[in-house]
């Protein structure tokens, strides 16, 4: 087939064309920043020009692109958007519906909830990692002496907004929020938010921030919404977890943090400064004992990237309890997670003077991924569910 890619500057979009190529396809790579969501006149005539000239069968994104879906239903061409964000935006419902789009998302409850909302062209597909290329980065002496260490955390810290919200919002607010927010972290894996957070309480914190000529937005609409106030809620629990989970590990490991990010509160943690995604990253996990990876609260229940990452450069992983792990995974066999930060640190203590069940149980999760998590088969589903 020929196809349209759309990239953004994608983490996985050099191995989705590399696997897409090794099958047969012929693929164009259109590079372009995150366009406007909707408008952007540029972008528009670009991709249209290229469908007009060309003869493609489709067009593929990594995340999903409101404008581009528009674009492809106008010159009634299939988009197919693979997301390896979670949650993706929902302020533009409208997008999803078109006949030709086809999303897929590699979390299945935030798959449920697009089908609530009467969108089902939306499909769970978990991500993929080509354990190939990872396996032949070369690991030189300098490389063991730079990362090798007993913990590692590669990541961001997720500064939230939601400290600069409470700011402006009387005691009430400030202590209702600030529970919601402790009895969340505590209750990993069940979504307190959505059934908690309505109306009267996003009326109470707009009208607070109103009245001090505050203009907050969730993407087109003024004010904050349902969506907008639980991802600030879920980035600051996130937060909490990783700061907390780097101090409590750094008082009895080798710990090293890589992160764009920095922290008043990790001036203790040894911080190494950012790593790239294809070369060094995948070095960081090999040469690490533990690579810690507390998800994002805001993904409820799929793998991410980042442990595919770590699993498939041949690192021992050690995580939260995704619920979709239990599908692929046996806890303390084929992977190690933890239900709660008291957990997590028993776990680490416990590997960290058992080596040899840390190694097998590496070369068990490994073995898993290589098998199942190919993109060869990830791709031949997206274009099976597609039609192609």
């Amino acid at each position: 087939m020929n196809i349209l890619l759309h990239d953004f500057g994608s983490y996985i979009q050099p191995d989705l064309i590399n696997h897409l190529t090794k099958m047969g396809h012929h693929c164009k790579n259109l590079v372009y920043p995150r366009p406007n969501p909707v408008e952007d006149d540029y972008f528009e005539k670009y991709v249209t020009a290229h469908l007009k000239t060309g003869v493609y069968d489709c067009v593929i994104s990594t995340n999903f692109h409101p404008l581009l879906a528009r674009i492809c239903c106008q010159c009634n061409i299939k988009y197919l958007a693979w997301s390896y964000d979670s949650p993706i935006s929902k302020d533009h419902p409208e997008y999803f519906s078109h006949p030709t789009s086809y999303v897929f998302l590699f979390d299945s409850t935030e798959v449920q909830e697009f089908h609530d909302m009467g969108l089902h062209n939306v499909y769970h597909l978990p991500l993929a990692v080509d354990t190939k290329r990872l396996s032949a980065i070369p690991i030189t002496d300098a490389d063991r002496k730079r990362f090798s260490c007993e913990v590692s955390f590669v990541g961001r810290l997720y500064q939230s907004k939601l400290n600069n919200i409470l700011s402006h919002q009387d005691d009430y607010t400030i202590g209702y929020i600030n529970a919601l927010t402790d009895a969340q972290f505590k209750l990993v894996g069940f979504p307190l938010l959505d059934d908690v957070i309505d109306d009267a309480i996003l009326c109470r914190i707009n009208n607070a921030l109103n009245k001090q000529g505050i203009v907050y937005h969730s993407g087109e609409e003024k004010g904050i919404n349902k969506a907008a106030l639980s991802l600030c809620i879920t980035n600051q629990i996130t937060h909490n977890e990783r700061i907390i989970l780097l101090r409590l590990l750094n008082h009895f490991c080798d710990v090293h943090l890589y992160s764009d990010e920095r922290s008043e509160q990790l001036l203790e943690v040894p911080f190494k400064g950012p790593v790239t995604y294809s070369v060094e990253m995948p070095k960081v996990f090999r040469l690490s004992k533990i690579n810690l990876c507390p998800t994002a609260r805001g993904i409820r229940s799929g793998i991410p990237l980042r442990m595919l990452d770590i699993i498939g450069a041949g690192g021992f992983l050690l995580s939260n309890a995704q619920p979709e792990l239990g599908t692929y995974f046996r806890p303390d066999v084929d992977i190690v997670w933890y239900n709660s930060v008291e957990e997590a640190v028993e776990k680490a203590r416990y590997y960290l003077s058992h080596e040899e069940k840390r190694l097998q149980i590496q070369q068990n999760s490994y073995a898993i991924i290589k098998e199942k998590f190919s993109y060869p088969e990830r791709i031949a589903t997206m274009f099976q569910t597609a039609g192609l």
